[in-house]
């Protein structure tokens, strides 16, 4: 099987859809359990610029890391539990998020036919999360920012993936729902899928066009 077939997570296999219990609610609900008073576009946004923060986005796994996101995570929001509590937490109540089972099954479905991967910007305690959602081990390849040490759309995280599969670009075809992340891996030439988990039959019509074409 010398073609792959790469998923991100956050929007294709987890729900970003409004109108469904999506991840931005879920992490607002748990910030609110512990004394935050902002709303929820403003708690996502703040997340979301310390992401982007190359020094956020958990390069290290070790706990001095998460001790780190989360003491800064308390001050900037107001929190008003300790590090254990938010964890268990953290894990519990984002359980509640939709994700979309179908994609996950039809991801795995793949595997007699290429290889399957997973390339997602990932904080450490997401882990277990997308393990439970997705089972980790049925893929071939699995890049989490927080262990490659790149960020989609950064260059860098794109080479690791290349030099870890090994695959000649046009054999890798990777479906993200940011532009900015397909565009990127566009550009390198790879195929690309810009879409949403919810449209399945968009993401299957990508995949067998990738699969049948000979490179």
């Amino acid at each position: 099987m010398d073609k792959i077939v790469i998923f991100d997570w956050g929007g294709v296999i987890e729900s970003h859809r409004d109108g469904e219990y999506n991840i931005r609610t879920a992490v607002s609900d748990l910030m609110k359990k512990y004394g935050c008073k902002l709303e929820e576009k403003e708690i996502t946004e703040i997340q979301s610029k310390r992401n982007k923060v190359k020094n956020d986005i958990g390069i290290s796994s070790n706990s001095i890391f998460l001790e780190k996101w989360f003491e800064e995570t308390k001050t900037k929001l107001g929190l008003n539990c300790n590090l254990n509590e938010f964890i268990n937490s953290y894990y519990e109540d984002l359980k509640k998020v939709h994700y979309y089972k179908d994609v996950v099954s039809y991801a795995h479905s793949l595997k007699g036919r290429c290889k399957i991967g997973i390339f997602s910007n990932l904080m450490m305690i997401d882990e277990n999360r997308i393990n439970t959602q997705v089972n980790l081990e049925k893929f071939d390849f699995v890049f989490l920012s927080f262990k490659i040490g790149h960020r989609k759309p950064e260059e860098e995280a794109y080479e690791i993936v290349e030099k870890t599969t090994k695959m000649k670009p046009e054999n890798i075809l990777f479906i993200d729902d940011l532009k900015e992340n397909v565009e990127v891996a566009k550009l390198r030439g790879w195929r690309v899928c810009n879409a949403f988990g919810y449209e399945l039959d968009k993401i299957k019509k990508a995949v067998d066009c990738f699969l049948k074409y000979e490179s």
